[in-house]
């Protein structure tokens, strides 16, 4: 069974095409969840107007993007878990060619490649990512500047449960489950573009932007994430890091 954990506030310009590109490639037992923060627009409408019963509907009620993650992905039933926002697009064969990579190179996380495009879903870059494997860079790399896309991810329920919840204070969902999956689990990159990555003057993520958090702030949250990963490590009983990387 697949689950695919969305996130979604104020965002019906945008969400009826994510949807149907999301949609048109599950299965009729898998399943996609959407946890809304409170949006105020027609969201809710556009959602409940497709009488899918595939997808599966909650309420967050204005808690901050991390945490909007948190609740869609502790509903997730499914083996294999993939992220999704709700202004993207995914391109056909997204899910299969996932399932299929994740499968055959025996691992617990993915991530494919993505296009970053404009709002009317003009290619501003292609591929993101070049040739290099953003994932082989090491840990404390992609702590200090992450390499890994939330919406470019698929993972195993193992992976989940040993992640949620999510430390209090979390900023970057992604980047909490990247940087315990490099360190304890099997992760891999698919050099594909298999994701259109809408970047528009409402996005409720930054990712590319240049930061306007202080320096202070910046080290704080490092130091936090850093606390938080040994000591879910302890808890989880991973004394000694398992990783494997593989490239597609």
């Amino acid at each position: 069974m697949i689950s695919v954990c969305m996130a979604s506030y104020n965002g019906e310009r945008y969400l009826k095409e994510q949807l149907d590109s999301i949609l048109s490639q599950l299965g009729d037992k898998d399943e996609l969840i959407v946890s809304d923060d409170g949006s105020s627009d027609k969201t809710k409408e556009i959602i409940h107007a497709y009488k899918d019963k595939r997808i599966r509907f909650f309420l967050n009620q204005r808690k901050g993007i991390a945490n909007n993650f948190e609740n869609a992905l502790s509903k997730a039933r499914g083996e294999y878990i993939f992220l999704a926002d709700q202004d993207d697009v995914w391109l056909a064969g997204k899910l299969d060619k996932m399932v299929e990579f994740l499968d055959k190179a025996d691992l617990d996380v993915a991530m494919c490649n993505c296009a970053l495009v404009d709002q009317e879903l003009k290619i501003i870059k292609s591929p993101h990512f070049d040739a290099r494997w953003p994932m082989k860079r090491r840990l404390l790399s992609n702590l200090y500047k992450n390499a890994w896309l939330g919406c470019c991810m698929l993972m195993r329920s193992s992976v989940l449960k040993a992640t949620m919840p999510f430390p209090r204070g979390l900023a970057a969902h992604d980047l909490w489950l990247a940087l315990y999956a490099q360190w304890h689990f099997r992760t891999g990159y698919l050099d594909e573009v298999l994701v259109l990555y809408r970047r528009h003057d409402n996005t409720v993520s930054f990712t590319g932007s240049t930061s306007t958090n202080s320096l202070t702030y910046k080290l704080r949250y490092r130091l936090h994430l850093i606390y938080h990963l040994i000591g879910r490590s302890l808890k989880n009983k991973f004394c000694m890091p398992v990783s494997k990387y593989a490239l597609s």
